[in-house]
């Protein structure tokens, strides 16, 4: 049973862009653990590409984050475009498709109402019968556009098109009050939400201090990013059930609960777990 007080006297490090964070933190307060915000990748839009042709020439939008729908939404506050009602929207997770409703207004965004990511939204019907139908997807590139790439072409789609409309880069701040943190009071759990994020924070951290990370738990959103800490001597490492928020509070408390998650077996050396 989940109480008030699950997580107390537990510290949890969030590394999720400051603008996404809060949602953890609120719920790592109320559940009585200590959160603290330190966030590993910043996030600069880029409208360069966009014009207005770019939504009245495709027949479906796919969205992959929230910092997608900021980028588009920015060039239509500047462009003064009204959102062309025969494009179809379809969303990566529930925030995602939330940000298209409370941005454009929008009610009919295609999305995974269970799992969240590229595979749940492709797995849906409608993205299963996009023969001869243009689509175009808006994110911040790397290897999930690739992945997108691919199975979109699989779908035989009149056009494809891939519209990088943000960047990651790494903030420019000192690591000096983290390591404080992690050499005098301590860090329980630690969330990474991409490849970049967890890239940066190793970047940003001396030798000692990325020590001391591998003794801790990390709470991951995907196999990717378990498969880069593992490359990287990780040891202990947990992959939440899906790519969400809500999912990386649960597998933290279903560790502090001591329930025992599938072992998939990356490394007999290396200490994976993947929620259910």
């Amino acid at each position: 049973m989940i109480g008030s007080q699950t997580l107390s006297g537990k510290t949890v490090l969030i590394t999720r862009p400051g603008q996404y964070a809060r949602y953890l933190s609120d719920k790592i307060t109320e559940l009585g653990g200590q959160s603290i915000i330190f966030p590993t990748v910043e996030v600069r839009l880029c409208m360069e590409g966009l014009d207005e042709a770019v939504f009245t020439r495709h027949d479906v939008a796919v969205f992959i984050s929230r910092n997608a729908v900021a980028a588009v939404a920015e060039f239509f506050d500047q462009s003064g475009q009204i959102w062309p009602q025969s494009l179809q929207c379809a969303a990566v997770g529930n925030k995602t498709a939330h940000a298209l409703r409370k941005t454009f207004g929008m009610q009919d965004v295609i999305a995974p109402s269970d799992n969240q990511g590229i595979q749940a939204l492709m797995a849906l019907d409608f993205m299963q019968n996009l023969t001869g139908r243009r689509v175009i997807f808006f994110d911040g590139g790397g290897a999930r556009s690739v992945l997108l790439i691919r199975q979109l072409q699989a779908q035989r789609c009149a056009v494809v098109t891939h519209a990088i409309v943000y960047e990651r880069l790494t903030p420019q701040r000192s690591p000096d009050s983290l390591a404080q943190i992690l050499k005098h009071k301590g860090v329980d759990y630690v969330i990474l939400t991409s490849v970049a994020g967890a890239t940066n924070l190793l970047g940003l951290l001396n030798q000692e201090c990325v020590k001391i990370l591998k003794s801790i738990w990390m709470v991951v959103y995907s196999k990717r990013i378990a498969g880069y800490l593992a490359s990287q001597c990780f040891k202990r490492i947990a992959i939440s059930r899906e790519a969400s928020d809500d999912a990386a509070i649960e597998a933290i408390i279903a560790m502090q609960s001591h329930e025992s998650p599938q072992q998939p077996g990356f490394d007999n050396e290396v200490e994976i777990v993947t929620m259910h």
